[in-house]
């Protein structure tokens, strides 16, 4: 009995310790004050983001990428910019937020402190032919479809999260086809993921 009850609290605390370990490599941002037409902003666990600032019309106006573990200070001076929405937008392998930046008609900027929209990617483990699809924080119905370069669709179907999570499996067929596209679709967001067969 004894044994049982550490194993069980063992298996717990080792699914607690993996979980806060995958939150922990995520970035998170912490928005600061504006001064002038200048956003100050702090970002935690920045190895491997790429940030933009980017417009509905112009398109992206800015990038770059980050590669620290540490957190990261930055500013960007948008003076140049025109009255309009914009948004900053941090991405990494795992997970998309976008804040909004207003600049109004008197030239004066603001930006919210709380992403408008925050998506964490799917993520693959990929065994030979067989190709794992997990997905965490899923909130809307997801369409998930799996084609060749040639464009042949060989699944496709709308799946809701249990838990807010989604999981999946393929088994690819090599003789089918040497590469395939697993497309998902969740509330507007477009992820296409290559599987190469070897």
């Amino acid at each position: 009995m004894t044994t049982l009850l550490k194993s069980g609290l063992l298996a717990g605390f080792l699914l607690m310790s993996s979980s806060l370990m995958s939150k922990d490599r995520d970035f998170s941002i912490s928005v600061g004050n504006v001064t002038a037409k200048t956003v100050h902003f702090e970002i935690a666990n920045a190895k491997n983001v790429s940030l933009f600032v980017y417009n509905d019309i112009e398109g992206e106006l800015f990038s770059e990428k980050l590669d620290t573990e540490n957190a990261v200070n930055k500013s960007y001076n948008l003076q140049d910019l025109a009255s309009g929405t914009y948004y900053l937008v941090a991405e990494s392998e795992t997970k998309v937020e976008k804040y909004k930046i207003s600049i109004n008609s008197n030239n004066v900027m603001e930006v919210e402190k709380t992403p408008v929209s925050s998506v964490n990617k799917p993520e693959y483990s990929i065994s030979g032919n067989m190709v794992k699809l997990h997905m965490a924080d899923v909130k809307n119905p997801v369409n998930v479809s799996v084609y060749d370069f040639a464009n042949n669709l060989f699944y496709s179907a709308n799946k809701n999260a249990e838990n807010g999570e989604l999981n999946m499996t393929f088994d690819l067929d090599p003789k089918t086809s040497s590469n395939y596209i697993i497309r998902i679709e969740e509330n507007g967001n477009v992820f296409n993921k290559i599987i190469p067969l070897k």
